[in-house]
C-alpha cells in the first residue's frame, strides 16, 4: 500500500514539473486509482461459510425476530449508512421506507443479504397514498369520491406490485386509520368503503403469493368489523407503539387489539391472533434536546431513562399466558449506525436473544 501511494504522489510531482517546464499544449487527467479492499469472504472463504451456516442454524432456530426500518437512498449508496449489507446479520427483516426508487446497487445488495437470512420488505404506507390524493383533489373541485377510489387502486395496485419487479421477501402495510367512535355516518361509511378496497386488493395479492411475508403495521381497532377476520391471513401483526413510555403501555396496546377482536366476535373467536405481536419502537432524535423521543418516563439504577428500544426488549421477553410478542420492529436503524455501528440495535438484540 506504501509503495502505492509513493510512485502515485511522485508520478504528480513528475506531472506538475513537466507542465510548469514544457511546452506541452495538452491537459492530462491523472488516472484514479480504485483500491480494492479484500472482505472477510475473499479472505477467509471457508471460515465465512462456516460463518453463513451457523448464522442460518441460529435463525432457524426459536428466538425473537428483529424488524428493521431503512431510508434507503433513490441513487447509489455512497457510504455505509446507506447500504444494506452494513446491517447487522443477527437482523431478520429490512422494510425500505422507499420501496419505488430502488438504485441498482441497492438491489445487488438485497440479493446478498439474503444468504444471511435477511429478508427485504417493501412498504405500503395507505396514509400517503390518501395524502397523494388530497393534495391533487385540492387543486380540482370537480373530482369525485369514485375519482379518489380509483386512484388509491391504481397506487395500490402499482405499490403491491413492487414486490415482484424489485424481488422483495414479502410487503409491510402500514395503516394506522382513524377511530371511527363519533364519525359523522358519511365519514364513517367514506372510510369503510376505503379501507375494505384497499385492504381487499391486499389479500387478493396474498392469494398470489403465499410464499412471501406479509405484515401488518398499525392499530388493530381503528379497523371496520367486517375486516378484522383478515388478520390471519398476516404473518406478523406489528402494533403501533413507538410513542409508549412503559411497559404498561405495550401491555395495553396489546389488550387494546385483543379487544377490537372480542367486541366483533365475542369471546369464542379469536378474530386477532394472539401468536404474532411485534412491538415497535424508536431512537432518540439529536435535536430532541428534551429527550422525549425514543426514551421512557422510567430511570434505570443510575437515574437514567431508559431508552424505549431496550425498555421495549425487557418487555418482549417477558412470558404472558394472554398473547406472544415475536419481536420487536426499530424504526429507522440508520440513525444508530455512529453509534460505535449499530451499538443500540446490538444491545436490544442482545436483551432479546442473549446467545447471539
Amino acid at each position: 500500500m506504501k509503495r502505492i501511494v509513493k510512485n502515485s504522489l511522485f508520478t504528480t510531482i513528475l506531472m506538475v514539473w513537466g507542465m510548469m517546464y514544457s511546452s506541452c499544449e495538452g491537459w492530462t487527467d491523472p488516472e484514479s486509482i480504485n483500491i480494492h479492499y479484500p472482505t472477510f469472504e475473499e479472505q477467509n472463504p471457508q471460515l465465512y461459510a462456516d460463518y453463513i451456516r451457523d448464522l442460518k442454524r441460529y435463525k432457524d432456530g426459536e428466538h425473537k425476530l428483529v424488524f428493521v426500518s431503512f431510508d434507503n437512498p433513490e441513487t447509489n449508496p455512497i457510504n455505509q449508512t446507506e447500504r444494506l449489507t452494513a446491517i447487522l446479520d443477527s437482523v431478520n427483516f429490512i422494510c425500505l421506507n422507499n420501496p419505488e426508487k430502488l438504485s441498482s446497487e441497492t438491489q445487488a445488495e438485497m440479493v446478498k443479504i439474503r444468504e444471511k437470512n435477511i429478508r427485504t420488505l417493501s412498504c405500503i404506507n395507505y396514509e400517503s397514498l390518501e395524502q397523494e390524493w388530497n393534495n391533487k383533489a385540492k387543486d380540482n373541485s370537480e373530482l369525485t369520491e369514485e375519482d379518489a377510489q380509483r386512484y388509491l387502486n391504481e397506487r395500490t395496485d402499482a405499490m403491491l406490485v413492487l414486490c415482484d419487479n424489485y424481488g422483495y421477501d414479502g410487503i409491510l402495510i402500514d395503516y394506522t386509520g382513524l377511530s371511527m367512535v363519533g364519525m359523522q355516518e358519511d365519514v364513517l361509511q367514506q372510510y369503510k368503503a376505503r379501507q375494505q378496497n384497499f385492504f381487499s386488493r391486499v389479500l387478493d395479492w396474498r392469494i398470489k403469493h403465499t410464499d412471501k411475508t406479509l405484515v401488518f403495521y398499525g392499530y388493530v381497532q381503528y379497523l371496520a368489523p367486517e375486516n378484522m377476520d383478515m388478520l390471519d391471513k398476516y404473518n406478523h401483526l406489528i402494533l403501533k407503539t413507538a410513542s409508549s413510555k412503559n411497559m404498561e403501555d405495550l401491555t395495553l396496546n396489546v389488550f387494546m387489539a385483543i379487544q377490537a377482536g372480542i367486541d366483533v366476535a365475542g369471546t369464542n373467536a379469536d378474530l386477532v391472533p394472539k401468536d404474532r405481536f411485534i412491538a415497535c419502537t424508536q431512537f432518540p432524535q439529536q435535536e430532541d434536546k428534551d429527550m422525549i423521543i425514543g426514551y421512557w418516563d422510567t430511570r434505570d439504577a443510575n437515574g437514567n431513562k431508559v431508552l424505549a428500544a431496550q425498555g421495549t426488549a425487557q418487555w418482549i421477553v417477558q412470558a404472558s399466558p394472554d398473547y406472544t410478542c415475536t419481536g420487536i420492529f426499530i424504526i429507522n436503524i440508520q440513525k444508530d449506525y455512529y453509534n460505535n455501528t449499530y451499538g443500540t440495535v446490538r444491545e436490544t438484540i442482545h436483551i432479546m436473544n442473549p446467545n447471539k
